[in-house]
């Protein structure tokens, strides 16, 4: 309908405030970042319009720029820069401002590299990598795909279900810039919405709401549209990208994905990238080696078998291979922590360490196997090591040499000197120090 099409144009060019306006008319939730409000309502508009609702985004656009529209009746449709919307691929090819963009064609653009990520497996690409292209001189631009799931991804995808109701196979979105000279990371474009035959797909991002025209600073996630495609059937999913046209050019691409757990990446870690004693050995006394330009002669070389991040005990050390440093972390709890939010920074020398350049050290792994008891090791020019205890547990050791007595305690009994064989100090309360 072209009330609909010329509303929904007039949210797009709301502010955050006449977001909140209406949909607090609408009775919807109001709170939320200024993308957000934009989703809810142009799901009100598909799912819930009325004239009552058309009437107050008319309004709303009216107050927005009442100094162009002060002659303009509000029950008259405001025009506004519009851009077309979909409802199938036919209507679509009719409009000379849309084109579905189809799959398989291997061109430049399928050169695009993107960063890899660790927690899930690449199984198939479902869509090769496309551009957003505006089609119009417009702020906010909609471009729309379509793609068939084959059968072998729906079996994938439907057997990947856990009982806890989890994704184990996922079709992800992953979005980035248009750049095929470096590898790519994920980045979103301002204003993006993501349809997935026609509903509205969610996803956390971190765009800034006082500047909403700006790409988000923290680094942006893959999309998950698995819950939202049509596996029951061959037939054409359909994926719309509503974004912000800002100069700057991006592209997106579908992966049939299997999420990785922490434990599967551990265990990759310890088969795969394990490193003999003989390289940290080799390392130590390169480190310790004496050369003639230096005055200063290293003799020992101390390191901590506790984990920098959790100030726990070393349970998989690993470093990453670009790493200087002996000094290890925890593989199991880097990898977590990584999940949570990933930065992968090595938290020894604060330089990248992605799983991709981990490895298990197999020289601290005997370390650890040979010192229960130890937080320290001393490595020698030669070599060797020597483990060190703390001196707290050097103090616990130590045995008491003289008996306490609670004097608060009438009913206490004082050892008899005659008898007790002990080391017994006196100390006379009475004198004045």
């Amino acid at each position: 309908m072209a009330e609909q099409r010329a509303a929904k144009n007039m949210i797009l060019g709301f502010r955050v405030s006449e977001l909140q306006v209406l949909l607090g008319f609408a009775g919807r939730n109001k709170s939320g970042l200024k993308h957000e409000l934009v989703s809810r309502a142009l799901q009100l508009v598909r799912t819930n319009w009325t004239p009552e609702v058309f009437e107050k985004i008319q309004e709303l656009h009216v107050i927005r720029h009442s100094s162009r529209t002060m002659n303009t009746s509000y029950h008259q449709v405001v025009t506004a820069p519009t851009f077309p919307l979909h409802s199938s691929e036919a209507a679509l090819n009719a409009r000379t401002s849309v084109t579905i963009c189809h799959t398989g064609k291997d061109d430049a653009k399928s050169r695009l590299r993107l960063t890899n990520l660790p927690f899930y497996e690449i199984l198939d690409e479902v869509m090769k990598p496309t551009n957003l292209v505006p089609s119009n001189n417009e702020r906010i631009q909609e471009n729309q795909f379509g793609f068939t799931l084959t059968e072998k991804h729906r079996q994938q995808i439907i057997c990947g279900f856990s009982k806890s109701g989890g994704q184990a196979v996922q079709v992800q979105l992953r979005i980035c810039h248009t750049d095929t000279e470096f590898i790519q990371e994920d980045q979103y474009p301002p204003y993006l919405t993501v349809l997935a035959n026609s509903r509205l797909c969610p996803f956390t991002s971190y765009f800034s709401s006082n500047k909403p025209s700006l790409e988000p600073k923290r680094p942006c996630r893959p999309i998950n549209v698995t819950a939202l495609l049509n596996l029951t059937s061959d037939a054409t999913n359909y994926l719309t990208v509503f974004w912000g046209n800002f100069a700057k050019r991006y592209s997106v691409v579908l992966y049939l994905v299997r999420q990785q757990t922490t434990a599967e990446l551990i265990h990759k870690l310890q088969v795969n990238e394990t490193r003999s004693s003989e390289v940290s050995g080799e390392l130590i006394r390169k480190k310790l080696r004496l050369e003639p330009e230096n005055d200063i002669t290293t003799t020992g070389l101390r390191v901590s078998l506790m984990c920098s991040l959790g100030k726990m005990r070393l349970s998989v050390p690993c470093r990453g291979i670009t790493c200087t440093h002996l000094q290890c972390f925890d593989a199991a709890l880097y990898i977590q922590m990584n999940e949570k939010k990933p930065t992968w920074m090595c938290p020894v020398c604060d330089k990248p360490a992605p799983y991709e350049l981990l490895f298990v050290d197999q020289l601290f792994l005997d370390i650890l196997e040979k010192c229960q008891d130890s937080t320290e090791v001393q490595f020698k020019d030669d070599g060797s090591w020597s483990s060190t205890k703390p001196e707290k547990q050097l103090q616990r050791n130590c045995s008491l040499k003289y008996s306490i007595v609670e004097l608060e305690d009438s009913d206490s009994i004082l050892p008899n000197p005659v008898n007790y064989k002990g080391d017994v100090d006196i100390i006379d309360l009475t004198v004045d120090c």
